[in-house]
């Protein structure tokens, strides 16, 4: 679900009025109402009574404006003030990623932190989890995106989204379509799996405890863009966040099952070192900036 349309909707509630709401947005009319009549689409309710004194909230829409209302203006505050924040001395910055995040962050990462800190020198790196972990304790990169927390006592972690997990395979695969899939019944089949165990691995793992299941792994591979090809080309499934693959399933080359018994999903944690040496006003900028990114792309 996108952040944008999310901000569109808390307008209308305000105002009462499409008509209102698109002269504050600046966004024609017809645009703004197709953009309602999609959220409402995605969530499966209706969110406003269309009378012709204007738009009233339903019961619906009265909760989700509840819920959303706070966190879209700390993310629109935090977003103003990296704005005005006076970061004009250079600096090098180094961002660890791991691979699944990676491919679906690091350009939209790079791009908005040389417009809004043109003066940083930015590095970013992919590595496993483990790596990921010892690099930003030992101060190699300044700030490091977790699958899941390190509980390291040299690290300051902040926990940014908590993604579920999916199970996905080819789009000629036996299984009913959106029927979930017990973990037990998924670990049969040919699964394609990260080969280290900390991170989604460790999720993995966790689940194949609880249920008493051994998974029946064909192959290990780290990059999910690989597993997302293995997977094309019918080597099996695999499980993962829904955002790591959501191009392919919109496309129709992938399909997705959500999982039970248990239903799994993953920290995603940004890391900084406690005593690093952009401690202070820049850090605080810099986390705020990788945070909001990161809500922004896991919500859209």
């Amino acid at each position: 679900m996108e952040i944008r349309r999310l901000s569109y909707f808390m307008r209308i509630a305000e105002h009462g009025s499409l008509t209102k709401a698109s002269n504050v947005l600046r966004i024609a009319q017809p645009a703004l109402s197709r953009q309602m009549r999609l959220l409402e689409e995605e969530l499966g309710v209706a969110l406003f009574n269309r009378t012709a004194r204007g738009m009233r909230l339903t019961e619906e829409g009265v909760a989700l404006l509840a819920s959303v209302a706070g966190p879209l203006r700390e993310l629109e505050l935090a977003l103003q003030n990296i704005k005005s924040f006076p970061f004009t001395t250079e600096a090098n910055i180094a961002i660890g990623l791991p691979p699944g995040l990676a491919d679906i962050l690091a350009t939209k990462l790079a791009l908005r932190i040389d417009r809004e800190f043109p003066a940083i020198k930015l590095c970013i790196v992919d590595g496993l989890t483990g790596s990921l972990i010892d690099w930003v304790s030992r101060g190699v990169v300044d700030f490091a995106l977790l699958e899941g927390g390190a509980q390291h006592d040299q690290l300051h972690e902040q926990k940014l989204a908590d993604l579920p997990l999916l199970l996905a395979g080819p789009m000629d695969s036996h299984l009913p379509p959106g029927r979930a899939v017990a973990f037990a019944d998924a670990a049969k089949l040919n699964l394609i799996l990260p080969s280290h165990h900390l991170g989604l691995r460790a999720v993995i793992n966790d689940a194949a405890m609880w249920a008493q299941a051994k998974p029946n792994i064909r192959m290990e591979a780290d990059s999910a863009r690989l597993m997302r090809d293995l997977l094309k080309n019918g080597m099996g499934y695999t499980i993962l966040p829904a955002c790591y693959i959501g191009d392919e399933t919109a496309n129709g080359r992938l399909r997705t099952w959500p999982l039970d018994d248990p239903a799994l999903s993953m920290d995603i944690v940004l890391a900084s070192r406690r005593n690093s040496q952009i401690a202070g006003p820049r850090a605080r900028a810099i986390e705020a900036l990788i945070s909001l990114v990161v809500l922004e792309v896991l919500a859209g």
